[in-house]
């Protein structure tokens, strides 16, 4: 998704009043001919998200009450070995495409977006959003309770039936599949270049018997990701975690997810394990696992999935567990740990990750 540059932010500071008089025109979200007198810019999710730069815009109005009193902008990480990842994984360009073609058609809601534009050649993007600061959020590094576990599964559930094997994904060619070029082979040699620098900063946590893990990744990570070419796909959100998670406390009980940079074409399962492994303490996944993992594939059959098993489920789930090991190792080794809350926030994903691993005997399922 390409666009021309001047349209999309150098910095923060080129998100003016100018610019964003000419965006909510364009979306029909500002009232006749008013325009937007006055910004005035916060940084949010610092140490929460990790890949990219968060906003939040205060609007004043010509007219008052014109349009929306507060947005998001999200735009590129400053940080060169992020923008590196990034544009290995084409996180910027994908989401900006989610958000143009199938932002709020999906039953995982996503804040409304007003406009997104990504440049292929610069990778550079930006996303002007809905701000859901109103809502109830959970702190990933404390966990959430039961009843917040179960409502994100069901939810999850529900969005991965309604994408299950659906022929209406593949037309949309920025979905793809993490078994295609070049995914496996960046994500074997992001997580190979972490992992040195992941011991030195969670070493301490990473048990002995786990180091072969990280050592043997070049063959582990990417045999996993191809084989999700024989297994059912849905429409994977890639991120699924406490921080990206928005709850309405509505009378429908419902939730808004942020972050689909990670959107894939992939095995329904490794959304939950992500999920289950870094956003829940440790004790409470241990003790609700079997639960929630049940009640998420309920949803799925009640949403009309055939053909695939409880044990089906259990076999890729316990793989997906397997496979998020590389969330915590490429995020200690690459990223740009900006501040206290960042690191604890790796190492509490370590930590999680590791014992989810041991408790289910996810080792097992190395692929030969």
């Amino acid at each position: 998704m390409a666009t021309a540059a001047a349209t999309i932010p150098a910095t923060i500071d080129d998100v003016d009043a100018a610019w964003l008089t000419g965006r909510l025109r364009a979306a029909d979200a500002l009232e006749g001919t008013t325009s937007v007198a006055d910004v005035d810019v916060e940084p949010i999710g610092v140490g929460i998200g990790v890949m990219s730069l968060l906003y939040r815009l205060t609007l004043g109005y010509q007219h008052a009450d014109a349009g929306p009193a507060s947005l998001v902008v999200k735009l590129p990480s400053l940080h060169g070995p992020t923008r590196e990842v990034a544009r290995g994984y084409r996180f910027y360009g994908r989401e900006a495409a989610f958000y143009t073609h199938l932002g709020g058609q999906t039953r995982l809601p996503s804040p409304s977006c007003y406009y997104a534009a990504h440049d292929a050649t610069t990778d550079d993007f930006v996303l002007l959003m809905e701000d859901l600061s109103g809502l109830r959020v959970c702190d990933q590094l404390g966990g959430c309770s039961l009843d917040d576990a179960l409502l994100i599964a069901t939810t999850l559930a529900r969005h991965h039936a309604e994408w299950w094997n659906n022929p209406r994904l593949l037309d949309y060619p920025f979905i793809e599949s993490p078994a295609d070029p070049p995914y496996p082979q960046y994500n074997a040699r992001s997580v190979t270049d972490a992992w040195t620098a992941c011991l030195e900063h969670v070493g301490d946590l990473v048990p002995d018997h786990l180091h072969h893990v990280g050592e043997r990744w070049p063959e582990i990570g990417p045999r996993i990701m191809e084989m999700t070419r024989d297994q059912p796909w849905t429409l994977t959100h890639g991120d699924v975690r406490l921080d990206n998670v928005f709850f309405h406390d509505d009378a429908d009980g419902s939730l808004s997810v942020v972050d689909w940079q990670i959107c894939y074409r992939s095995a329904a399962a490794t959304d939950l394990a992500y999920f289950m492994s870094q956003s829940l303490a440790v004790a409470d996944r241990r003790a609700h696992e079997a639960d929630i993992v049940g009640s998420y594939y309920e949803a799925l059959v009640a949403g009309g999935v055939e053909g695939y098993s409880l044990d089906d489920l259990w076999r890729d789930y316990r793989r997906g567990i397997l496979f998020c090991f590389c969330y915590p190792v490429s995020t200690a080794g690459q990223l740009d740990l900006v501040n206290e809350r960042a690191v604890a926030l790796v190492r509490c994903m370590t930590e999680r990750s590791v014992a989810a691993i041991d408790d289910l005997d996810a080792t097992e399922l190395i692929p030969v």
